[in-house]
């Protein structure tokens, strides 16, 4: 078959459309960052690209300019090719004003989509996801709508650009969409219908004109009689019929007590489907149509427009779930459906009469149908939903779209001018690695023989002056790795939210209760800890490091993870600004401490109860928590609750033990200890030791932050129990090693830039703080604040239950102040000799340094001596021979 010159053109249009629509799909599929493109630069030896270097630069186009868009440009390309082949006509014969507004919805469209795709997916590669046209209608219209604003005017673009290019309708699409969802329903009803009430099998009964009825006595008619009779019995079992022993004359019913048919009756009876009826043979059935009135077919098409107005009207169709579809519950809705209308037409079919039997009337009498299928939907509608048991992820701030990102000719010359730099302090060095981060870029340098380490630490400063650089860190062991790390801040500094680390799925599929955010590492990938098996954290940073943001991303991640019911808080903020938010919300054991006298004796109650829950845990042969409460859960679920073993009366007041319940975790969480250590004395240090030595097992864990890292604060003491730390940007290599064990954190950026220690490992990992903004905070807050009230425990601050708990050499408070047996002869010596301190006392009496300066304080306290002054020297009040 020859063509045309037209047909000619067409088709060649056709195969040069679709050898486009594939080169170019296959380009953007095969895309590699590394090959020549038009924004990358460099000697390229290979091209990865199965298009070759024309397909790279296609491709490389393609997705910066559109983003993920970008892979619809091939389907665009085949379709406009088949329009143009098969229909021509119609895309030659645009008007001016279809091709206007087509070309409007085309820029609307991809507008839209750009954009969309740039404020909600990954970029590709260094790519946006929505490309250059994305960002740039997004970022217009961001500063000005937000993000909820943002999305629905897009959506509206979108849409609006769809029915401009194409001229889709979508309120005829919705309404074809309906018409077939009504027509599909009414099919299943129809055939649940046949199911559960079968009707004759022969469809021959409908009267199909009025010469076919008027025909009593053709061969058709006579054999419907007969099949009528052999199925008898078998339909009279479907409908539990019983036959009557004698024809019943239809007595005539008054219009007021007739009942209306129902819908399933009034088809029986249109389709002359009654089942009392007797065999009839072909003689008997000219008499029948005398008596009885013959069908025509106005009265047939009135029942089923009536039929059509029920379905229509009556049903709920909505409160029907096609997956699961009681059958039962359909049909008691047609009969409710049909009940309420009262028959126009009342139809008798022939040789059926129209009174049920008694015993089918008896039957119906006893029987309660289910609930209908709209009476089970307006009770799920009533009842309320269940409410999320922990705050939804709107309350706080969406991430920031990353700005200006690294490209890989920016990595690529900084790598040569590390390299650079290093050979000019006689270092050979070749970069083999690049990490680009949200904050800071790590650059891994493979050294050549015989260079060491220590020498390119002592140079950090001089590296990072001659790279321009606020301060270079540099990585002396790489786990894993025998490359050396060299980490340079990103000009454009990415703030890492709450809400993108939170939202992570090595946050969610974390199954323990007391999970907590981090941040990001250097590589962008969430950093989470786990503070049951930390047990215990140290914090510290000087002022504006970020360390209270820190605290407050920890605190706020343990309420998006678990209910009051699994983990407890108490906090203790000397400061009174940073904890005093969270006061109100239901995890907290008592008030947010401020006072630091009442931290002492909420540090005591820490202990006592430290104390119990071991008791309790050694009695029940347990060895943790975590084993204590699935012990007490599983004995409740057998219905043999475990009772209190430690239970004692005291008093003969008490009715029994109580049944044991699930104890929760408790995190104490002081947010600068240092001060407290300096208000209340070194008994806090003993306190806070005891807790961190044994409270493991028993579910206490601290969490401790302070901004002045100094060893007489962390002593080492507490650095021996607590092995989980997490240094800010400190002042000094001094600061680093007190907290670390190693410097480093002097040369941290500051504003939620860390150093993390995991347990059980000695080098760090550079995290990237994750930021949450005081609004955040207080939402969170205000949410849990409206989910429940606190139960404070008042023993917590009340020092009269805290008594009994003494550390070992303590004594209890309003005891025998001179109960020492010292002394009496440390008040004679400093009256002898008429001077008093620490030290003298301390060599006199040859005891510990505590020993003796719990002697002078007992000296001050009697009056012996007087409070020390501003250097710190003491007087003696009593002269010689006057203490007695």
């Amino acid at each position: 078959m020859r063509l045309n010159g037209v047909q000619r053109l067409l088709e060649t249009g056709l195969i040069v459309s679709t050898a486009a629509a594939i080169f170019t799909l296959c380009a953007l599929v095969s895309f590699d960052p590394a090959d020549p493109a038009w924004t990358q630069a460099g000697e390229f030896v290979k091209v990865n690209n199965i298009t070759g270097a024309a397909g790279a630069w296609v491709a490389d186009i393609l997705l910066l300019s559109f983003g993920w868009l970008a892979f619809w440009v091939p389907a665009a390309m085949q379709l406009f090719g088949y329009l143009l082949f098969k229909k021509p006509h119609k895309i030659f014969q645009l008007d001016y004003t279809t091709l206007g507004l087509r070309i409007i919805g085309a820029t609307l469209l991809i507008a839209s989509s750009s954009a969309i795709s740039s404020i909600n997916f990954d970029d590709i590669y260094t790519f946006s996801s929505g490309g250059v046209v994305g960002d740039v209608v997004a970022g217009a219209m961001m500063p000005a709508f937000n993000f909820t604003g943002t999305s629905i005017l897009l959506l509206c673009f979108f849409f609006a650009g769809i029915t401009l290019l194409t001229g889709v309708s979508w309120v005829e699409a919705v309404d074809y969409l309906g018409e077939k969802v009504v027509k599909f329903i009414k099919f299943v009803f129809a055939r649940m219908t046949k199911k559960n009430a079968p009707i004759q099998k022969t469809a021959g009964t409908m009267p199909q004109s009025a010469a076919a009825i008027e025909a009593p006595k053709s061969e058709a008619f006579v054999e419907e009689i007969q099949l009528e009779s052999e199925d008898k019995e078998e339909i009279e079992r479907a409908h539990n019929f019983e036959e009557p022993s004698a024809p019943v004359a239809e007595p005539a019913v008054p219009d007021e007590v007739e009942k209306p048919l129902k819908l399933k009756d009034k088809l029986f009876s249109v389709v002359g489907k009654k089942e009392d009826k007797k065999p009839q043979s072909a003689e008997t059935v000219e008499p029948i149509l005398q008596t009885q009135p013959p069908f025509d077919e106005p009265v047939a098409a009135d029942v089923f427009d009536e039929l059509d107005h029920i379905l229509e009207q009556e049903i709920n169709f909505s409160a029907i779930d096609d997956e699961s579809l009681d059958t039962v519950a359909a049909l008691n809705a047609l009969d409710d459906a049909a009940v309420k209308e009262e028959p126009v037409t009342k139809v008798v079919s022939p040789a059926r009469p129209l009174k049920k039997p008694d015993g089918e009337a008896n039957q119906k009498a006893a029987y309660q149908p289910p609930p209908s299928a709209k009476e089970q939907f307006e009770a799920l509608l009533e009842a309320e939903p269940p409410a999320d048991p922990l705050p939804s992820l709107d309350l706080l701030d969406r991430p920031d779209k990353a700005k200006n990102p690294i490209t890989k000719e920016e990595l690529e010359t900084v790598s040569r001018l590390v390299e650079a730099k290093l050979l000019d302090f006689n270092i050979q060095a070749a970069v083999v690695g690049v990490y680009p981060g949200p904050v800071v870029t790590r650059f891994e340098l493979d050294l050549a023989p015989g260079i060491k380490v220590a020498k390119i630490t002592g140079l950090a400063k001089d590296l990072a002056r001659s790279l321009s650089a606020v301060s270079v860190r540099v990585v002396e062991v790489i786990p894993g790795k025998t490359y050396v790390g060299l980490e340079l801040p990103n000009k454009n500094r990415e703030i890492v939210r709450l809400s993108e680390v939170i939202n992570a799925p090595k946050f969610e599929q974390n199954a323990s209760p007391l999970t907590m955010v981090l941040g990001k590492d250097i590589a962008g990938e969430p950093v989470v800890a786990d503070l049951a098996k930390m047990p215990h954290l140290l914090v510290a940073g000087t002022t504006g490091s970020g360390k209270s943001v820190g605290v407050n991303v920890m605190i706020l991640s343990l309420l998006y993870k678990s209910p009051p019911e699994d983990v407890r808080m108490i906090m203790i903020d000397p400061k009174m600004l940073e904890l005093s938010v969270y006061e109100g919300i239901p995890h907290l054991l008592c008030e947010v401490v401020t006072d630091m006298k009442e931290a002492a004796n909420a540090l005591r109650w820490c202990v006592g109860e430290m104390e119990r829950r071991y008791k309790l845990m050694s009695a029940l042969g347990v060895r943790n928590l975590k084993g204590y409460n699935q012990k007490v859960l599983a004995a409740k679920e057998a219905g043999q609750p475990i009772l209190d073993p430690l239970f004692k009366d005291t008093d003969g007041m008490a009715d029994g033990p109580e049944e044991l319940d699930k104890l929760p975790s408790i995190v104490v969480v002081i947010d600068e200890f240092a001060d407290m250590m300096m208000i209340v004395g070194k008994k806090v240090e003993e306190l806070i030791a005891r807790i961190a030595q044994k409270a493991r097992a028993a579910g206490i864990h601290l969490v401790l932050a302070t901004q002045r890292p100094s060893v007489d604060v962390i002593t080492g003491l507490i650095k021996a129990n607590i092995p989980t730390r997490m240094a800010f940007q400190v002042s000094s290599k001094i600061d680093s090693r007190t907290i670390l064990d190693q410097q480093g954190a002097e040369n941290l950026l500051g504003m939620g830039d860390m150093l993390y220690l995991p347990p059980g490992t000695s080098v760090p990992i550079r995290v990237h703080g994750a930021f949450v903004d005081d609004h955040e905070v207080h939402a969170v807050v205000n949410d849990w604040k409206a989910r429940g009230k606190p139960n404070y425990i008042e023993d917590i601050l009340c020092g009269d239950a805290t008594e009994e708990i003494l550390l070992p050499g303590e004594q209890p408070e309003g005891g025998d102040e001179e109960s020492d047996p010292l002394y009496d002869e440390a008040v004679g010596f400093v009256i002898e000799t008429g001077k008093v301190s620490v030290s003298s006392v301390q060599r006199k009496l040859r005891v510990g340094y505590n020993r003796a300066a719990r002697l002078v304080e007992q000296m001050e306290m009697s009056g012996v001596v007087s409070a020390p002054g501003h250097n710190g020297a003491r007087e003696v009040l009593v002269p010689k021979g006057g203490a007695n």
